[in-house]
């Protein structure tokens, strides 16, 4: 009987013990799925927070973008607003231009007048008299002969002060030497 109720007593010890056994079992593989669980949570976390990182460096890209733009925008009303004030001013530009336009066919008008007139030989105002007389034919010939002779006479004297200078240089030079 002893015998009896300690092999039944040794039977639910162990059947406690493969119960037992068997919970951490079950518990350790629950720890272990938790954990792939947790695994893939933490990698799902990583790449949600890699993505959070972009979309922030994009948005600061986009807001760059923005006040770039905005500041081309307040640039461009500034042109419009100087054009609208300058609107004003063109009807009294174009009456200048139609003016200076008028004005300048005016004075083209002169230029083509008084070049008509210089190339007209007919025109008295274009040409004017010296005065005076030509010589005749013997009277060129006689002041050629008389230039000719003082040319003449000239190249003598050259000649004449070409040899004493000569002579003065040959004469310095013996003295230095």
């Amino acid at each position: 009987m002893i015998i009896l109720s300690l092999e039944k007593e040794m039977l639910q010890l162990r059947h406690k013990y493969e119960v037992a056994c068997e919970s951490r079992n079950y518990t350790g593989i629950q720890l272990i799925d938790r954990n792939d669980e947790l695994c893939i949570l933490y990698e799902k976390a990583n790449i949600q927070e890699n993505i959070l990182r972009n979309g922030e460096k994009d948005i600061q890209a986009l807001e760059d973008d923005l006040r770039m733009i905005k500041i081309e925008i307040g640039e461009v009303k500034r042109k419009i607003e100087v054009a609208r004030k300058n609107i004003t001013d063109v009807p009294k530009l174009a009456d200048e231009v139609i003016q200076i336009k008028n004005e300048l066919e005016i004075e083209k008008d002169k230029e083509r007048k008084l070049a008509d007139e210089l190339e007209n030989p007919n025109n008295n105002h274009r040409w004017r008299d010296l005065g005076g007389d030509d010589p005749d034919q013997e009277a060129l010939e006689a002041k050629i002969q008389v230039l000719e002779e003082r040319l003449n006479n000239k190249k003598e004297a050259l000649l004449e002060k070409e040899l004493i200078l000569d002579e003065i240089t040959n004469l310095s030079e013996k003295l230095r030497g």
